[in-house]
């Protein structure tokens, strides 16, 4: 049987040791589906909330939840003084090290 690769995104382990809500942990892996090399992506609040069949307000508190735990960096961009857009910057995670040997 021959399978092809599909299309897939990576999240790090480390992801599960912040405790997130189902909702937001699905945003985090939708954007880090989104992001460019750059590790930026712009997609709408409405845009996320279809993707991930969703609420807005569901979508917004989850980014909250994101950016307060320092898992995405928020930037509101701006054009001739009113906001066009976000973008959304995943951050790198913690790797804690152990005594352990």
């Amino acid at each position: 049987m021959n399978m092809k690769r599909g299309n897939f995104s990576i999240v790090q382990n480390q992801i599960f040791d912040y405790k997130l809500s189902p909702i937001a942990f699905y945003v985090y892996c939708y954007l880090c589906k989104c992001r460019n090399k750059k590790n930026g992506c712009y997609p709408s609040k409405q845009t996320i909330a279809s993707a991930c069949s969703l609420a807005v307000s569901s979508v917004s508190k989850a980014i909250k939840q994101l950016s307060d735990a320092g898992l995405i960096a928020v930037t509101k961009n701006f054009m001739s003084g009113r906001q066009i857009n976000n973008s959304y910057e995943i951050t790198d995670l913690c790797v804690c090290e152990t005594d352990n040997p």
